[in-house]
């Protein structure tokens, strides 16, 4: 089977780059309510989001790395402690490590380059405001009926709402960072064939090999 990568500035997106964001993709979709059936029905424009997605996540790679965002030791531990909880400790961890042929002071490095690009995400999201009251209230009133058949009122929805409204606000600065970052970049679309092996980094950083 063929998969559309892309040439960023030079580097290449791989394929399992996009197979990697394909299966965050279906899962966060699957997590929220979606049928395996719609999932499939949907898998081409899903491909295109995983795509552009990998472009995005090059692109905030190479910025955080120009930008030289200074990373400390304790940030580089935080981001480690947060791996070691989602694969189950310290043993899994290591095993993890091991199984992948990945050295724990490559695999903090490549942290530190996860750490960057959160820095950075935040920087770009920095000016954007926290949702007021009015905001929140107005969501509520616009999605009453639904919130009524929940036996919820405003005040027991409002931090659920206002990290919602967060959230989305966050995600729309962002992808107005990203398409800025697209748009004086290089990017060439080109297509290669699937991986027939497994792809990803089983620590769940997102690390290719």
């Amino acid at each position: 089977m063929k998969i559309k990568t892309a040439v960023v500035n030079g580097a290449e997106i791989s394929a399992e780059a996009v197979e990697f964001e394909l299966e965050r993709l279906v899962r966060f979709y699957s997590a929220h309510g979606a049928s395996a059936e719609e999932v499939r029905g949907c898998l081409g424009l899903l491909r295109e989001k995983a795509l552009e997605q990998a472009i995005g996540a090059r692109l905030l790679l190479d910025r955080s790395a120009e930008l030289d965002i200074p990373v400390t030791a304790a940030d580089v531990d935080a981001e480690v402690e947060r791996v070691v909880a989602q694969i189950g400790g310290r043993e899994a961890y290591l095993a993890a490590l091991k199984a992948q042929g990945v050295s724990e002071d490559g695999f903090r490095r490549e942290l530190e380059k996860g750490a960057k690009v959160n820095k950075l995400v935040e920087q770009a999201c920095a000016s954007v405001a926290e949702p007021t009251d009015a905001e929140i209230a107005a969501f509520f009133e616009s999605r009453r009926d639904a919130y009524a058949k929940e036996n919820r009122t405003l005040v027991d929805a409002h931090d659920e709402i206002r990290d919602l409204l967060r959230h989305d606000a966050r995600g729309k600065a962002m992808d107005a960072f990203v398409a800025e970052l697209k748009a004086a970049a290089k990017i060439e679309y080109k297509t290669v064939d699937s991986p027939h092996h497994e792809h990803g980094c089983s620590c769940g950083c997102g690390h290719h090999h």
